[in-house]
């Protein structure tokens, strides 16, 4: 893909170094390609290498690279955030969006390992990413971090099947913000997103499976539409950028009026 020629929303980001954990695809790629776009190096870490072979097609010539990683696994991450401080020096910007989880159950009948698979993928894997993220900031004098929560880090997942889901984002928030506080002194800004509804490739899929789910969806958004993975990616490089200097642990919310 050529490189990116279009002016630049956020100067101060050319040159610096973003990491985008599960930036295959969805909002994770979406905004690596927007950190791309304003002249940063990003690293996009994933399971899929065919997958990230796609996402590192759609990008600028040289301006991404790929590492395989099991957020979930605490060696895996530090091996990536290692891999990266030895080859740049430094980390700039993280967005922890990587995730997964177990299949979904009402929680009289979900089962344990289930529950844990979900907290491990959606929940512990942020702590893990921070807990080698921040350590690589201190020594470069500070840095951004943005975790993935969801609106379901706000309130009560809307369909029977998803407390794991929505115990583990409220638990980004918690973890977000107590973390903000501890290293608000040192340079080191950490904030969350809250996405509403977005037109990832599971949404999407599961809204042409079916027709009342895809209703179901909408009612729930005033504004009548679900977002792009560009518009969300569009809040995270507001979070990083200069603009942003006096946010802090708090989430920004995104959702098309879902929460109002």
């Amino acid at each position: 893909m050529p490189t990116d020629t279009s002016p630049k929303r956020y100067p101060e980001m050319q040159g610096k170094i973003a990491l985008v954990t599960g930036g295959s695809s969805g909002i994770g790629l979406a905004t690596a390609q927007a950190f791309a776009r304003e002249g940063a190096t990003v690293i996009i870490s994933s399971r899929n290498e065919k997958r990230a072979k796609q996402a590192l097609a759609s990008l600028p010539d040289g301006s991404a690279s790929w590492v395989e990683c099991d957020v979930a696994n605490g060696k895996s991450v530090e091996r990536l955030i290692s891999g990266i401080v030895k080859q740049y020096g430094r980390i700039d910007y993280a967005f922890n969006n990587g995730g997964s989880g177990g299949r979904g159950a009402p929680v009289g009948s979900l089962g344990e390992d289930a529950w844990r698979k979900t907290i491990d993928g959606y929940l512990t894997s942020v702590f893990l990413c921070m807990r080698y993220q921040i350590p690589a900031m201190q020594k470069n004098g500070g840095g951004v971090i943005i975790n993935n929560s969801s609106v379901d880090g706000l309130r009560g997942y809307p369909f029977p099947g998803g407390a794991a889901y929505a115990a583990a984002k409220h638990g980004v928030i918690g973890l977000t913000k107590s973390a903000a506080l501890e290293y608000a002194r040192e340079g080191i800004r950490i904030t969350a997103i809250c996405p509403g509804w977005v037109g990832t490739p599971p949404v999407e899929s599961s809204m042409k499976k079916s027709a009342d789910i895809a209703a179901a969806i909408i009612a729930q958004t005033p504004i009548g539409r679900v977002a792009t993975p560009q518009e969300i990616a569009e809040g995270v490089l507001w979070l990083c950028s200069d603009a942003s200097s006096f946010m802090l642990g708090s989430p920004l919310v995104l959702d098309g009026g879902y929460m109002s």
